[in-house]
């Protein structure tokens, strides 16, 4: 078949279409990639935070009560601690403070540990009570903030505990200076223990580093002495002891008098 050369107006128009599609097909792809872009960037914008759960053991008053005591006196118990009981008073205390949302102590009558953020009651307590592995038993570390949580879970001279906690939102609010958040992120637990532990200056016979070494025990074994309570208590247990010889002494010489006047 005779080859029939294409039109010299086909040719004059064929690199300007070839032009216009290849620009076309780059447009279209710009086009493309900047939505897909743009799609990216609000997907990451509009994202929502997760809201807080809301376990039982937070929600459940009677749960919430039996897994503060059970957990704080496992601790408690490992340290020759007693059991603690728990107290209304503190506990209205502690629901007071709680309900402020405010990532600071009360710095009320009271012992405090505070946590947020955690799923429940026992990995709260469990925080505090994990801080023993910071805490010096042979030379006692005394008050530090790495160890105090721990320090008041198990001081020995307290009798009672009383905690609250309130689901404080998620607000990410941090402090300029500090960097730390200003109000509790999610479920805030307050714990409020009396006598308060973690005493300074609280025998004089002892000093701190031996009053702590009192009331803050390694183990379940423990062969020094027990004196758990305050100055004032101290002296009072003295006190005790020399009515005591005052009383004996007294008996002695009525003893003697009898025995002379029989005589």
């Amino acid at each position: 078949m005779p080859f029939h050369p294409l039109p010299k107006i086909l040719l004059k128009i064929l690199p300007n279409l070839l032009t216009i599609t290849i620009i076309t097909t780059l447009l279209s792809a710009l086009v493309t990639a900047q939505q897909q872009q743009h799609t990216t960037i609000i997907i990451t914008v509009t994202a929502t935070p997760t809201t807080p759960p809301n376990p039982p053991s937070y929600t459940s008053p009677a749960l919430f009560q039996n897994s503060i005591l059970n957990v704080t006196n496992t601790y408690r118990n490992a340290h020759n601690a007693s059991n603690l009981t728990w107290n209304t008073t503190l506990t209205e205390y502690a629901q007071s403070w709680a309900e402020q949302c405010k990532w600071q102590h009360s710095n009320g009558p009271y012992g405090e540990n505070l946590a947020f953020g955690y799923p429940n009651t026992t990995t709260s307590i469990c925080a505090w009570g994990d801080e023993s592995q910071h805490y010096d038993f042979k030379l006692p570390t005394g008050f530090s903030e790495e160890t105090g949580h721990f320090t008041q879970l198990v001081w020995r001279a307290t009798r009672q505990v009383g905690c609250a906690a309130v689901d404080c939102g998620l607000n990410g609010t941090r402090n300029a200076s500090t960097g730390e958040f200003v109000h509790p992120q999610g479920w805030f637990l307050v714990c409020e223990y009396a006598p308060r532990g973690n005493v300074m200056g609280g025998d004089r016979r002892w000093g701190d580093k031996e009053f702590f070494r009192i009331n803050v025990q390694e183990g379940r074994e423990y062969n020094g002495p027990d004196v758990t309570g305050s100055e004032s208590s101290a002296d009072g247990g003295w006190r005790g002891r020399r009515r005591g010889w005052l009383m004996l002494w007294l008996w002695w010489w009525v003893g003697v008098g009898v025995g002379i006047g029989v005589l």
